[in-house]
Formats: structure tokens, sequence, C-alpha cells
């Protein structure tokens, strides 16, 4: 029998966008707190820099509680050009938790800049809404229309094949810390079913700032 994925979206499309006033907001502090982001060794934090795909891997496992030096089981050279690369740990990681994507052997190219629709993607996949913005057409519309609801690009213009810069990723990255995380809920052998951590009815709270908080 055809696997049916079948995704519960209680609530999912009525999740309020997150609201706030940007430019009251210093989201380099709030994501400093949390050891989310942090400046160069003198301290700069280079907003208006171009993000590369090593920091945005860095930048993502810190904001789910881990650090780049985390243990993991994963061997060090899953990317053929990662080797003793600063950000290597760090893709790992990522790609554990399913943000990117991978196969012992293939390039993640750490040092090229990486653009807006390419940093919203991992966002998405970090948050566990991977499967409803493929459902919705996949990369990059799909995962553009599911950012854009569930608030991660609040305030942020978005331009496909575009560099993010420093400064866009942090906002993206402040947007998402209190939205809810979506995590499978079912793993029959027909249906895959998925639930969001949102406090209410009997479920957990569980966002980025409360793993952050917990650490």
């Amino acid at each position: 029998m055809k696997k049916v994925l079948s995704i519960i979206l209680i609530c999912v499309l009525m999740i309020p966008t997150v609201v706030f006033a940007q430019e009251e907001v210093d989201c380099v502090a709030e994501l400093g707190k949390y050891s989310v982001i942090k400046g160069d060794p003198d301290g700069n934090m280079r907003l208006s820099d171009n993000l590369s795909r090593g920091e945005a891997v860095t930048l993502l496992v810190r904001a789910y509680g881990f650090t780049p030096e985390t243990s993991i089981a994963a061997p060090a050279n899953e990317f053929a050009d990662m080797e003793n690369h600063w950000a290597c740990n760090a893709a790992m990681i990522a790609k554990n938790l399913r943000i990117i994507d991978g196969a012992k052997g293939d390039v993640f190219t750490p040092d090229d800049s990486i653009n807006s629709e390419e940093f919203v993607k991992m966002i998405i996949c970090l948050l566990g809404y991977k499967e409803l913005a493929e459902r919705r057409g996949g990369n990059p519309v799909g995962y553009l229309m599911s950012a854009s609801q569930i608030g991660v690009t609040k305030g942020v213009s978005i331009v496909t094949g575009q560099s993010i810069t420093r400064e866009e990723a942090v906002k993206l990255l402040y947007n998402s810390l209190d939205i809810p995380l979506m995590v499978q809920t079912s793993f029959g052998e027909d249906s895959v079913e998925f639930g969001l951590l949102n406090g209410k009815d009997g479920k957990e709270l569980r966002t980025l700032r409360t793993m952050l908080e917990e650490k």
C-alpha cells in the first residue's frame, strides 16, 4: 500500500503571525543573550556582510541549543569539502537535525554566501515544518509561503537568489524564537502525522526559546 502522508495541522492555519515593532527590538542583543550570535575575534558583528553557508549552519545549530563543538556520531568528513573546516561539525549536526541534506561525498561549499530562500528553508526545517512546506510546493515557494504564514519572515524582505546579510539572518532567527515547533507524532506504515507543540490541549510548549532557556 502506498504510504500516505497525513499531517495534523490543528490550528496551524490559524497560527497568528508573530507581531512586534521591529525597530524597538534589539535582535542582536536578544540572540546574543543565548549565545546564538557572536562577533568575530575582534568582537565585530559585521551585520552588513553576507552570511556564508558555514556561518548559517553554525547559527542554526546554536539556535537549537547545541554548540558547534557538540559531539556527534556522523563522520567529520561527511562532506567532501569540509574536512578540517571550522564549520565542519556544525554542518554534521545540521545534517543530523535534517536542517540540510547531503550524502557522503557531497560538497557543502561552506565559504560561499547563502541566499535568502536557502536560509529560510533551513529555518523551516529547523522548526519542523518541512513536510508542510513540501506539501505546499517545496522549494522555494512552499518554504517561503510557510515562513510567511508562521511569522519567520516578518519585517524582512526576501528576494530569491539574493545573498542574505548577517543582519537579515539575525532578524529571521529572532522572528523564529517563539514559533511552536512541529514534531512527528505518528510513525505508522501507512501514515505519518505531525502536531504542534503549542502548549494547548495538553501539549507542551516547545520553541527555540524554551530550548535555549533549558541550557
